[in-house]
């Protein structure tokens, strides 16, 4: 009994500062919110560039490579997933997009949302907002056997880093799941993704 009275007080202030980590809201992963314009004008070089790769493909020039910004695949995630008042927006990265022939998206079309997607070196970091807190997640982008591969490195929720081999079993679960491999399934044309020297790079097979 002794033990706990010494104990409680501690552990309590511990579990409080822990909570308040959880709840803190974490540093922006990036510098600053893009505007509608700017999403928009991002999200048009993004269907240029991919249009650019798949012309390389049908002209048989194996290996060619594009180069995309976080700015800009951020862009192109916003509208690949837009409210509901905006879901007649397509982008290159819908399945029923002819990336060859991108539809202009204007900033009158852009959903209002905030997209969190950094490349660093040869990391991507990612920030979501779900459920009252923010999730940070980093790591290494890949291709194999025609899909996307995604490698964790770290792991935030909060302000609280997380261990990844907390949170490894979940992950790799999440990122087996059917629909969530279906998403990650790559265009016919490319071959090969890499976060290179802060940009995206995508080979053409």
């Amino acid at each position: 009994m002794r033990i706990y009275k010494i104990l409680r007080w501690p552990i309590l202030v511990i579990f409080c500062f822990m909570i308040a980590l959880f709840l803190k809201p974490p540093d922006r992963v990036a510098p600053r919110q893009q505007s509608p314009a700017a999403i928009a004008k991002n999200a048009n070089r993004f269907q240029s560039k991919l249009g650019e790769l798949q012309e390389a493909h049908q002209r048989g020039e194996a290996g060619a490579e594009i180069r995309l910004t976080s700015e800009e695949v951020a862009a192109a995630l916003v509208l690949a997933n837009p409210q509901p008042e905006a879901r007649h927006i397509q982008t290159a990265s819908s399945p029923n997009n002819n990336a060859s022939t991108p539809a202009e998206v204007t900033p009158e079309q852009v959903p209002v949302k905030d997209p969190q997607v950094v490349f660093e070196g040869d990391e991507v970091k990612g920030q979501l907002y779900g459920k009252d807190v923010f999730v940070t997640l980093s790591g290494h982008l890949g291709a194999q056997d025609g899909y996307a591969t995604f490698q964790p490195t770290s792991f935030q929720i909060g302000s609280m880093p997380v261990p990844i081999s907390v949170v490894q079993a979940r992950l790799d679960k999440k990122l087996n799941d059917p629909e969530t491999r279906e998403r990650m399934k790559l265009p016919e044309f490319v071959s090969d993704l890499k976060i290179e020297n802060g940009q995206l790079v995508i080979t053409e097979k």
